[in-house]
């Protein structure tokens, strides 16, 4: 990979450049690199983790046409040194949460479930708590988004049906 530089004729220039080149733009440098030789077979691994950053990239350019979607990921973009809010964004979508705490009672046939959950660098928007039975059938689930790293889920089914 090579960086041009002082150059009026590649300034700015990305794409294909014959057979062998391709030119691109990374914070505002232009680099020249080898074209990427194309795989002819993925892993099972690398179609999902290609299918996860597909789905990210959607959600990071969804979140870009809202205003203060966009105003949160440009805060947090400057906060932790990423060269844009879209690429915050997809920092967002593709670190996943930790659960650090699960507390579970029951009182009068009602099951209650706390959950508390947190994310690296980011809030928290959404959990989901999915109640199974022993044969692994969905009995009841619960969602809620909310702003805190703490849940509380309130289940009506039965304690011996889950």
């Amino acid at each position: 990979m090579a960086h041009v530089r002082e150059n009026d004729l590649t300034e700015g220039l990305s794409g294909k450049f014959g057979p062998k080149f391709v030119f691109k733009q990374l914070r505002g440098k232009t680099i020249v690199a080898r074209r990427a030789k194309p795989t002819t077979k993925q892993s099972a691994l690398q179609r999902e983790n290609r299918n996860r950053f597909k789905k990210a990239s959607a959600y990071a350019k969804s979140m870009m046409l809202i205003p203060e979607k966009k105003a949160y990921y440009c805060s947090m973009a400057k906060e932790l040194k990423l060269p844009n809010a879209y690429t915050a964004a997809l920092s967002d979508y593709m670190r996943k949460p930790t659960i650090k705490e699960i507390d579970i009672t029951t009182q009068d046939s009602v099951l209650t479930v706390k959950v508390s959950a947190v994310k690296k660098d980011f809030r928290l928007q959404a959990t989901k708590v999915i109640a199974l039975a022993q044969d692994g059938t969905i009995v009841e689930q619960a969602e809620t988004i909310k702003d805190f790293p703490c849940w509380n889920y309130r289940f009506i089914t039965s304690k011996e049906s889950i």
